[in-house]
């Protein structure tokens, strides 16, 4: 997903009044501090257990669908109705 195409998905997330929003898979570096406008926001999600194994040494594992993110913006404080 691209900046711009994240950046479209907030404005509407935000206009529509989206509970939930579902980031995981998408490659993200980072997230913009337009995450702020999402107040209210109850459930964000950045990674999540697929429905699919992967073996890891000897072991199968459920596949993790995530992103590269190593930080997340302070604005994500703002997001006052954020349960999960």
């Amino acid at each position: 997903m691209t900046q711009d195409e994240l950046l479209h998905l907030i404005d509407q997330a935000a206009a529509e009044g989206w509970t939930e929003l579902d980031l995981a898979g998408h490659h993200l570096t980072e997230l913009p501090p337009e995450m702020g406008q999402l107040t209210q926001l109850e459930v964000l999600i950045l990674g999540k257990l697929a429905d699919e194994y992967e073996w890891v040494g000897n072991q199968r594992l459920p596949k993790v669908i995530g992103n590269q993110l190593t930080t997340l913006p302070a604005e994500l404080g703002q997001l006052r109705n954020l349960r999960r």
